[in-house]
């Protein structure tokens, strides 16, 4: 269905790269990282080709009852064979989804490269209707 799934966020002085590892894992499990040292913050970055991958958002999104929400974030961040779309890092944290990245940490963003996106959104975020999935 994808072909990679890449997760990155800015690792600051203030922060512990190992929980934004966890923030990162708790969107998207079997990361592999590399983390590139900036000098005032650190770049982490987690990749993944695993099909199981998109798991847990597909259950975050169903959990949290964000289908439209999220259909919509990913809609917006459509951009040819990748999907891209920016959460906020504490809230991945704490295991759940915010598509608020307003934060002065930033964000953690989560790229999905595909050669299908339409089908990845719709298994994802299908459409709904009174909150129940119509696709």
């Amino acid at each position: 269905m994808f072909e990679e799934v890449e997760v990155e966020a800015y690792v600051y002085p203030t922060e512990d790269i190992e929980k934004v590892k966890e923030a990162m894992l708790n969107l998207v499990p079997g990361l592999e990282f590399e983390a590139f040292d900036r000098g005032d913050y650190i770049i982490l970055t987690g990749r993944t080709k695993s099909k199981k991958a998109l798991q847990r958002l597909y259950e975050l999104f169903r959990g949290q009852a964000i289908l439209d929400t999220a259909r919509s974030f990913l809609e917006e961040g459509y951009f040819g064979e990748e999907i891209i779309i920016k959460v906020n890092k504490q809230a991945a944290y704490a295991g759940k989804v915010n598509f608020n990245e307003e934060s002065p940490l930033g964000p953690i963003t989560i790229i999905i490269r595909t050669k299908n996106p339409h089908r990845i959104m719709k298994w994802l975020a299908p459409r709904t209707k009174d909150g129940v999935p119509i696709e």
